[in-house]
């Protein structure tokens, strides 16, 4: 293997010959690359108003700024330096069409687009179509690439698999030994970063935008008018004020050094020094070549001509902390050391590149994020303070979609795609105030980024952040975690101990500091059962967890099953309006009549295009109980709000914007920290749960089904609610975090007699709740049901069409001011018109198992893709969830019905192949609810 020195000199070694360092553009910290010419204001002019500010003039601003601007409102763009300064400048720029997610693919088609569009409104081009090309050197990687095109078909993407022999037939120079195979992409391309920034901004200003360079802003003012803090005005670093309603940080890897004076708005962004270096020219290189991908290696190689770019993902990178304000258009000098493992693939891949010599190095500083995604969406501790940064190197692509996103997300109160992936939502505020969580995780998403996107794979960084009360407990058993929103849940369990350890950077940094931060790395842990057992889940084969989950499935289907699920999101909503406000808000009535005293209701929260931005549980509370502080009553309630961990922050945002906007006299706060949650569920539940309550099993007998009741443990008193996610007899004890160790413990102590009766009393997890709630039909919020789909197209209209009934045929002297909700309109007239699109859920016989975006096929015609999946345990067939539209099909009806579903002949497509599927119009298990009506 090649050093790092060695590389260095043999790529230098014949151009040095011919001039010596001289000849070599060198780039440090002191360069400054192509400074754009400004397309801004010819004066530093600055307005006293604006309608929205955006901060930053890179890829992403610059498209805000022009869809905000096509709506209609008065936009200014600040930017410090000049358009594309930072790091939009020195981007490699190239557009993969095929990617692992339908907003991802959605969004860069758009970009692509707007670069086309932009060409012909304002004479300046942007978009090269040269196609891509993705090496795999593995056989789960090829399977990967299928995946891929398996989902670009739906989209209508074009793309071919080849095979070692093909690859150089597409580019004649690489090395093709040791390849599995390829997928070649022709409708992919390269974008010139300062052309199609410089296209946005010409653009933006001929609609009115007024684009302004040279000019900073310093701080957000803020008022707290509501009950949340209020964006006012942006303050510019020579102290003038534009007074404004919505601000938008754009700033990228500065975006941290905006000045705001409300807690935990600090964003989870980190600067990393990023690098890619220019060949000299090349025989056989031309611009038609496709940009290239290996994966495997870590690595990409793009055309600069007749010159190739050399760039990628080392296991090393250095942070950059300090993240100079000033650091305009400047460049790092390259550190050949970190380099050199992407330089050793690349000259694996494409050994003519070790004749050929260096031109030029660029090595600028990039923003990346915990995992990977953009940072983006309304701020939960900032009313009016919107976020657009953390683009991972994925500006260029998503610039176009994103900012559209962004626009509408302003604008409408709603992205019209599911990009919660972006949601700045997405993080938990104790792990954004961590800066050590930060910096791991974000070392772990640059570390792989070219990995597999594997399903079930987890993150080993960051862990052990948000942990359950019962946690170490369960971990004694065997519990192997999952990670989300920064908390520790049950995954599955095994029969050995698999804790989780500090993470150790998989060796990256063994023996030295991470660096640029200064601190000694962990050393690489040897034996490492908890890895072991998430390496047995990255396949796209059966995990190996498969017949662990089996066993949970079966002991909550047969006996019982208890799970903690002490992460979800659990507020309370009291005052005077705590009722008007969640009437507002909920699809479903929570009305006196419909939601009394210990009635609990299933709802959706919609936005105003009628998609649904949460599905969760709504408690009008038994009277006083264990809650500190909340009291209710019949004429005072207070309401209890169980909602997926996953979401809960988002939620809690939803809620609090919604009553500070409409001025609602209540309150709402968050208490998940405060309570466990334990579920048990299964046919002996109650049998079990009469062993444990005080009351005895008679009260649970009397429990009715979406009921509540308070009832106590040894002295400690639980919220107890009748329901179940995974489709059997079930209830939910919501328990004081302090007691809930000695409340699970009575559980199991209580469970030995039906032990003794061979009735099984298991531990389960997750995996477990995937399967069953696939099984009976219960929907995943960020799965099958988002903002960009209603209650209806999902098939949960249950929770919306009464109540547009009742006000339907209600009392008209009732006004629609009363009966509004939001979302109510659109939904109104969906359900008026009909479906064009519509969740059906397929089975498949096949002992195959599926993982998302695969296509469905109805009557040889691609109307869908596959939105998630689980093998269902009981049933012992894997299940599918996918939305169908009636105008993909050969015989579109004038909307979707049950009639004209039944007709089609349906296959699920997975990487190339055709698999039979039944379609089912009722959940496949338990269709009657027999189970758990008991």
């Amino acid at each position: 293997m090649l050093s790092a020195a060695k590389i260095k000199a043999n790529l230098f070694s014949g151009f040095l010959k011919k001039g010596g360092r001289k000849g070599i553009r060198w780039m440090t910290e002191a360069t400054r690359g192509h400074v754009p010419e400004a397309v801004g204001s010819e004066t530093k002019e600055i307005p006293s108003k604006a309608d929205i500010v955006i901060l930053g003039g890179g890829s992403l601003g610059a498209s805000i700024a022009y869809h905000l601007v096509e709506r209609g409102l008065d936009v200014v763009l600040l930017e410090r330096n000049k358009l594309t300064a930072g790091t939009t400048w020195h981007s490699a720029g190239m557009l993969w069409c095929l990617r692992p997610s339908d907003a991802d693919i959605e969004m860069q088609a758009y970009t692509k687009a707007m670069c086309i569009s932009l060409e012909k409104e304002t004479e300046i081009q942007s978009w090269t179509q040269n196609g891509g090309l993705f090496i795999a050197c593995n056989k789960e990687r090829l399977n990967e690439y299928k995946r891929l095109r398996e989902i670009g078909q739906y989209y209508n993407i074009e793309s071919h698999v080849l095979a070692p022999n093909e690859i150089n037939d597409i580019y004649p120079i690489l090395n093709t030994e040791g390849t599995y195979g390829a997928i070649y992409s022709p409708g992919d391309g390269t974008i010139d970063p300062t052309n199609i920034v410089m296209a946005y901004a010409k653009a933006a200003k001929s609609k009115g935008a007024r684009i302004i360079e040279g000019v900073g802003g310093h701080t957000i003012e803020t008022v707290k008018t509501g009950k949340l803090p209020t964006a006012t005005a942006v303050i510019t670093e020579d102290g003038q004020r534009i007074e404004t309603k919505v601000v938008i940080n754009a700033m990228g890897v500065w975006s941290n050094n905006l000045h705001i004076d409300i807690p935990d708005t600090k964003l989870p962004i980190r600067a990393l020094k990023h690098a890619f270096v220019v060949t000299e020219s090349m025989p056989g290189v031309h611009a038609a070549l496709p940009n290239v991908r290996d994966h495997d290696k870590s690595i990409y190689i793009k055309t600069q001509g007749d010159a190739l770019a050399l760039g990628g993902y080392e296991p090393n990178p250095e942070f950059w902390p300090t993240v100079d304000p000033n650091f305009a258009f400047g460049l790092f000098e390259l550190d050949w050391e970190t380099f050199g493992k992407n330089l050793e693939g690349h000259l694996e891949l494409c050994p003519q590149i070790e004749q050929a010599g260096i031109r030029s190095t660029v090595c600028g500083p990039e923003g990346f994020t915990p995992d990977h995604k953009p940072l983006v969406g309304p701020h939960p501790k900032l009313d009016g303070y919107f976020v657009a940064c953390g683009m991972n190197s994925m500006g260029m692509m998503l610039g176009g979609g994103l900012g559209r996103e962004i626009a509408t997300w302003v604008c409408d109160g709603s992205p019209n795609l599911d990009i919660f992936s972006y949601d700045i939502s997405r993080f938990h505020a104790d792990t954004v105030r961590d800066d050590r969580w930060i910096e791991d995780r974000t070392h772990e998403s640059y570390a792989k980024t070219y990995a597999i996107v594997f399903p079930r794979d987890e993150p080993l960084a960051g862990r052990n952040a948000r942990r359950s009360p019962l946690h170490d407990v369960l971990l004694e058993k065997g519990c192997v975690f999952q990670e989300r929103h920064g908390f520790e849940r049950p995954g599955w369990f095994e029969d050995i101990k698999c804790s989780v350890s500090p993470y150790d950077y998989y060796g990256a940094y063994e023996d030295s500091e991470v660096s640029g931060l200064g601190r000694k790395a962990v050393s690489r842990h040897l034996n490492y059962t908890y890895q072991d057992k998430i390496n047995q889940e990255c396949t796209f084969d059966w995990p190996g967890s498969f017949s662990r989950v089996a066993l949970e499935v079966k002991g909550a289907r047969e006996g019982v099953a208890v799970f903690d699920q002490s992460y979800f999101g659990k507020f309370v909503v009291t005052g005077p309006e705590s009722r008007k406000a969640l009437e507002y808000v909920s699809t479903a009535r929570v009305n006196p009549s419909h939601c009394p005293p210990g009635k609990v209701t299933y709802t959706c929260w919609c936005n105003t295009k009628g998609g649904v931005e949460a599905d969760l549980t709504i408690t009008n509370l038994p009277g006083n109980g264990m809650l500190e502080g909340v009291k209710s009553s019949p004429e005072h309630p207070a309401f209890y709000i169980a909602a997926g961990g996953l979401t809960c922050t988002h939620n809690l945002r939803w809620l609090s914007t919604i009553i500070h906007e409409q001025g609602f006299d209540c309150e709402v706060k968050d208490i998940s920290a405060n309570l466990a949650m334990i579920s048990v569920q299964g046919p002996y539940s109650r049998t079990l749960l009469g062993d444990v309550f005080e009351e005895g099993e008679e009260i649970l007998s009397d429990l009715n089904f979406s009921h509540a009741a308070y009832l106590t443990v040894e002295g400690i008193q639980c919220l107890v609610l009748r329901l179940t996610f995974v489709g059997e007899l079930g209830y939910e004890l919501h328990v004081p975090e302090s007691h809930a160790v000695k409340v699970y413990n009575k559980i199991f102590s209580m469970g030995e007699s039906l032990k003794k009766q061979y009735i099984p009393v298991v531990d389960a997890g997750y995996g477990a709740i995937d399967s069953m709630s696939a099984e009976k039909g219960y929907r995943h919020w960020h799965a099958d049901v988002s903002n960009a789909v209603t209650p209806m197209e999902a098939n949960i209209g249950f929770t919306v069409v009464p109540t547009l009934k009742e006000w339907e045929h209600s009392d008209p002297t009732i006004s629609e001011k009363k009966k509004e909700f939001v979302g109510r309109s659109a939904l109104q007239a969906q359900r008026a018109e009909g479906l064009k699109r519509k969740l059906i859920c397929l089975v498949i016989d096949d002992d195959k198992p599926l993982h998302g975006l695969e296509t469905i096929w109805r009557n040889g015609d691609c109307v869908g893709y596959v939105k998630s999946t689980a093998y269902g345990h009981t049933i012992g067939k894997t299940i599918a969830y996918g939305f169908v539209e009636c105008s993909k099909s050969s015989d579109p009806p004038r909307k979707i019905t049950n009639k004209w579903l039944q007709k089609g002949t349906y296959f699920i497509g997975d990487k190339g192949e055709r698999l039979p599927a039944k379609l089912s119009l009722k959940c496949p298990y338990d269709p009657s609810n027999k189970k758990l009506m008991i």
